[in-house]
């Protein structure tokens, strides 16, 4: 029984997280709250696209119209009390904003969002079960990208500046006094994501999120790519929704292995990459 929280759900990233939990005909999602500028989500439309999975019937999905995310206010804290964890996948590129609003974008919004989640009430907090599975916390999945560092240097682009800035705020929050009980923080970074086996959501989010040049030289570029088959460079979207759903329902805390930093709560896309498999095997 979890209720769960996704951002960024017309988004590529957020697309294949809400693809996977609608293929779901058993699971342990009860509730999916989605907060949106947009409240029309393709792959919730009465005829989505093509292809769409409608396998789940059990969990109730509503999309919560909301415009600032810096701010949250108590009728829409009231609607997502109970949840117990978030997938943060709302972004922008740093070509289609000002420097300004990449920052409050990217960091400010996150941070806010965290803040904010981690004092929902959650279902039993107080039981021995969820102490002992770390389910006492509030669990939060920021999905940052390949390039984040959080030792940046002269030459380090501004997305991978701001978005180490972030994965480093949250740390720091999940461990200040007032949090450290109540929030577990963790950033994964996907390489390029890749839409292609799953046209219902790759077709759409290419048409509506990006220009006429774009629609031509990204799947251009991502075919080579994929051609090698690179574990570190290629973030197919079946597989990347099914890992953030998987990290956001886990009681993993660290995370360990080949690609995991940040003291186990940040994951490159080699760790992304090795998870998926063992989640798919699973």
């Amino acid at each position: 029984m979890v209720h769960l929280i996704l951002t960024g759900a017309t988004g590529l990233v957020g697309s294949s997280v809400l693809s996977h939990i609608l293929s779901l005909p058993n699971t342990t999602i009860t509730r999916l709250s989605i907060l949106s500028r947009n409240s029309s989500i393709p792959l919730l439309a009465n005829t989505p696209p093509e292809g769409t999975p409608r396998a789940n019937k059990t969990t109730q999905i509503e999309v919560i119209p909301h415009q600032d995310f810096n701010t949250y206010s108590p009728e829409v804290l009231d609607k997502l009390k109970g949840a117990e964890a978030c997938i943060w996948a709302l972004g922008v590129s740093q070509n289609d904003v000002s420097k300004d609003d990449y920052v409050r974008i990217t960091r400010d919004y996150t941070l806010s969002a965290a803040r904010a989640f981690s004092d929902l009430p959650l279902p039993d907090a107080d039981s021995d079960a969820k102490q002992a599975t770390g389910k006492s916390k509030f669990r939060f999945v920021y999905v940052s990208g390949m390039g984040a560092t959080q030792t940046p240097g002269r030459f380090t682009p501004i997305f991978g500046r701001v978005k180490g800035e972030t994965e480093t705020a949250l740390l720091k929050l999940a461990a200040q006094p007032d949090f450290a009980g109540k929030l577990s923080a963790f950033s994964v970074r996907p390489a390029a994501v890749d839409g292609r086996n799953q046209p219902w959501l790759w077709h759409g989010v290419l048409r509506e999120k990006r220009s006429a040049a774009q629609r031509v030289y990204l799947p251009a570029l991502i075919a080579p790519i994929r051609w090698v088959g690179s574990q570190g460079w290629h973030s197919p979207t079946e597989e990347l929704g099914r890992v953030l759903v998987d990290m956001a329902l886990d009681s993993r805390n660290p995370y360990e292995g080949e690609g995991v930093h940040g003291e186990g709560t940040i994951l490159d896309n080699v760790a992304l990459r090795r998870l998926g498999k063992e989640v798919a095997s699973s």
